[in-house]
């Protein structure tokens, strides 16, 4: 079994970097940086693939270009994984605070996962936020591996299997949501995706490098963002529509 871990990082975020390599190094876990997208100052029709239609008809609102860098990031992290020969590979932000069991958890569960050849899954989320319509498969001591029907966000911390690359490379060429949406509506929809929690993975909660300190970047987000009422009645019709297909995978005892 061969893992491909990747961190993503922008370049000059030279304490962003440093923390996570500490943390990394200090459980044994060997990685490669990938040097993130930056999408700050670019216009989003410098974004050649960028699907604008689709995403107001989805979220009521254009991405912002912070959104489109970190998707064509976690897209070329995909794109590099599968040129090699690893069997997984495991994306981590670089704003990200593990778990004293990161090593031994993560590595108990892909053992497992890889013998155990008949669960089909694409991604593990590692940071979950919540534990919401899920059903435990395996558990190592205090973690459990579960197949999460209505799959969380949250981006710091994932696990690919090969299928799962290839299928997300094939149906994700044009991006009209954040990365997260996309990974949350595709895996509702398909059923395919595994979560464990507690999680291993946590945000680190450090100022965001592309849109300002942690005070503010909420407030500066949604004035970016533009919302308005069409914004939150797509949401909640998202929303609405995300429960009842996880509800549906669940009850139909998918394994």
């Amino acid at each position: 079994m061969k893992i491909e871990t990747y961190l993503i990082n922008l370049d000059g975020s030279t304490a962003r970097l440093a923390s996570a390599k500490e943390q990394l190094d200090a459980a044994g876990w060997a990685f490669k940086r990938y040097a993130a997208y930056d999408g700050r100052g670019k216009n989003i029709r410098d974004f050649t693939n960028y699907d604008d239609r689709q995403a107001k008809k989805i979220l009521g609102r254009s991405l912002l270009n912070s959104e489109l860098g970190c998707y064509l990031s976690h897209y070329g992290c995909v794109e590099k994984f599968l040129q090699t020969d690893a069997d997984y590979l495991v994306v981590l932000e670089d704003d990200l605070r593990i778990d004293n069991n990161f090593s031994s958890t993560l590595q108990e569960i892909l053992h497992y996962l890889h013998s155990q050849k008949n669960i089909e899954w694409s991604l593990i989320n590692i940071a979950a936020k919540k534990n919401k319509i899920s059903r435990e498969i395996f558990r190592t001591h205090d973690y459990s591996l579960v197949r999460a029907y209505y799959f969380p966000i949250r981006g710091v911390g994932l696990v690919w299997s090969r299928q799962g690359a290839h299928d997300f490379l094939k149906m994700a060429q044009n991006p009209c949501l954040p990365v997260d949406i996309f990974f949350q509506n595709w895996l509702i929809k398909n059923g395919k995706g595994l979560s464990i929690w507690p999680p291993l993975v946590r945000p680190a909660g450090l100022d965001s490098d592309i849109l300002g300190t942690v005070a503010t970047e909420r407030v500066r987000r949604k004035q970016k963002e533009n919302r308005d009422f069409s914004f939150f009645m797509k949401k909640q019709l998202r929303l609405l529509k995300n429960n009842i297909l996880a509800y549906i995978n669940f009850l139909s005892f998918k394994s």
